[in-house]
């Protein structure tokens, strides 16, 4: 009789290591299932949602990139033109912004001396690469820019894409030998078809306006 209880107790003690052992190894199974890493199919499912991913947002990211070289070029060909402005206001003098083509690049300077040559004092842009300057033929007609003018002012005239000399007199108004005009240069690239254009535009005064326009227009005002 006195031996039962303690094949009880051994049983007891039999039980409570079993649940143990059982729980320690509920416990480290994850760490186990863990460590075996990724199978060879959860890595292929991995790299085809990249490669679907990158397929969506690299032409969105290209288009975002180069639209913005072309507003960057805009914006520092019309920087340009109020820096040579008001240098000949500064100066009290006449002075003249030029262009200059060199096959498909531009240099645009502020002639501060008047030699019609780039010096490396001088503030000077280039514009080269993706973004070209354009003739009229290449972008959207520019009935808004006209609109916008006035009837009453002069014709535009599009100095873009060859060699061309803006003056600006010492009161920063446009300097011209014969009539006045509102002279306009278009950037842009025809090549790539959802660029876009953008507009340089100078009034008589002096004031230096930026527009856009998409493929097939219409031009709208930027600054």
């Amino acid at each position: 009789m006195a031996k039962r209880p303690r094949q009880r107790g051994a049983g007891i003690a039999s039980l409570y290591g079993a649940t143990t052992l059982g729980t320690r190894i509920f416990k480290h199974a994850p760490k186990r299932r863990l460590a075996r890493g990724f199978s060879l199919v959860e890595l292929l499912v991995s790299v085809f949602i990249l490669v679907v991913l990158a397929a969506i947002a690299v032409p969105t990211l290209l288009q975002a990139y180069r639209s913005y070289q072309l507003s960057d070029a805009a914006s520092k060909l019309s920087g340009m033109m109020k820096t040579t402005r008001f240098s000949a206001i500064r100066k009290n003098t006449p002075i003249n912004c030029q262009i200059q083509q060199n096959g498909t690049a531009w240099t645009v300077w502020s002639d501060l001396d008047g030699d019609n040559n780039v010096e490396t004092t001088e503030p000077q842009i280039l514009i080269t690469g993706l973004v070209q300057m354009l003739g009229s033929g290449s972008v959207p007609p520019p009935n808004a820019i006209v609109t916008a003018v006035g009837a009453a002012s002069p014709a535009i005239n599009v100095l873009s894409p060859g060699n061309a000399t803006v003056k600006f007199d010492q009161r920063g108004a446009r300097k011209f030998a014969g009539a006045d005009s509102v002279d306009v240069f278009y950037l842009g690239n025809p090549a790539i078809a959802d660029l876009g254009f953008r507009a340089i535009v100078l009034l008589p005064s002096g004031t230096v306006q930026v527009w856009r326009a998409g493929v097939g227009g219409p031009w709208t005002r930027v600054s």
